[in-house]
């Protein structure tokens, strides 16, 4: 059962690719999934661009720690790992003593430098192993752990997972199937996408941003202006199918109207215009720079209400989609 707020509208499809190498395997035995790649390792003398790069993911840390809704982060551990192929981006899990507490997603610039792509707070991030399972067994994806007479033969795998991610709006998981049937899930949800390997390619291929805002918070800038409004039924109104979009010229034409909890609802079409994605944008944070981030609710896939929060730059969510008020 999906829960009423926040919610994604994604069309089921089944679908064959050829297999890819996987970074991730889970047994559906297992009751955890570990995701194998390779971590940086800061070592007692690291490379520059290691060390620089740590650097810079704990100042955002800290920056975002003073904010109520982060302050779980401070003093909070963190692992870093390469997020695709190339290394142009890291995955980046933040926890306290173990326990999951936010993610944030680092992109490498052509000038050696960083942006900030997109950061969370909550229990059960971007790319979560278990968020993917329950999402892959309510869906009939792979067998329940519990369905001991249909799972997989002792040692084999139920699916392999690598995860992939172009911009916070083309992220997803590739699923490789038991029987080897590959299968594209969000990377939020674990819900199955209506896309294959040429529709992901060509996705990946036209991502752009907006030139008309900040595309990162800067190195050394901080927060100085957030708001966080209350979660609100997406569908109690269709104004996307009633009204014209936000046209969007400033950013106070989104800032001013949620800090007044008025409801604001973002679509976009992806995949060949095969999946359509409604959010509620329920508050925002905008950094020294102008630099704004959009909070994003994601439901937990057992229907239980909102799990954790995205924050995704203005400057990509104008250049995929459009706002409604």
């Amino acid at each position: 059962m999906r829960h009423p707020y926040m919610g994604k509208l994604i069309l089921l499809a089944v679908l064959g690719a050829a297999m890819l190498q996987p970074i991730a395997a889970a047994s559906a035995a297992a009751t955890s999934a570990t995701v194998q790649a390779t971590a940086i390792q800061i070592n007692p003398s690291p490379k520059p661009d290691a060390q620089k790069l740590e650097n810079q993911v704990r100042s955002w840390m800290d920056e975002l720690a003073k904010q109520p809704s982060f302050a779980s982060w401070t003093g909070a551990e963190y692992t870093i790992e390469p997020l695709g192929p190339g290394t142009h981006a890291w995955y980046v899990i933040i926890s306290i003593s173990g326990k999951t507490v936010g993610y944030m997603i680092v992109n490498a610039t052509a000038n050696g430098g960083f942006e900030l792509g997109e950061y969370g707070v909550g229990q059960r991030p971007l790319f979560d192993m278990q968020t993917l399972r329950l999402s892959l067994e309510r869906q009939g994806v792979i067998p329940s752990r519990t369905a001991s007479s249909t799972s997989p033969k002792a040692g084999q795998p139920a699916f392999q997972a690598e995860r992939l991610y172009a911009n916070g709006l083309v992220a997803a998981w590739r699923i490789v199937t038991a029987d080897r049937e590959v299968l594209y899930a969000d990377a939020a949800t674990g819900d199955i996408l209506p896309t294959d390997d040429r529709l992901w390619k060509l996705a990946a291929a036209h991502v752009q941003q907006s030139d008309s805002f900040p595309v990162s918070a800067g190195v050394k800038s901080h927060v100085y202006r957030a708001y966080r409004g209350s979660s609100f039924d997406i569908y109690a109104d269709l104004p996307w199918l009633t009204s014209p979009s936000v046209k969007l010229k400033q950013a106070e034409q989104l800032l001013k109207p949620i800090e007044s909890d008025r409801p604001i609802r973002y679509v976009t079409e992806l995949f060949d215009q095969s999946a359509t994605f409604i959010w509620g944008i329920t508050g925002f944070q905008q950094w020294s720079n102008h630099a704004v981030y959009l909070q994003l609710e994601e439901p937990d896939p057992e229907g239980n209400g909102p799990q954790y929060s995205r924050y995704i730059g203005l400057s990509l969510l104008s250049a995929f989609g459009r706002f409604y008020s």
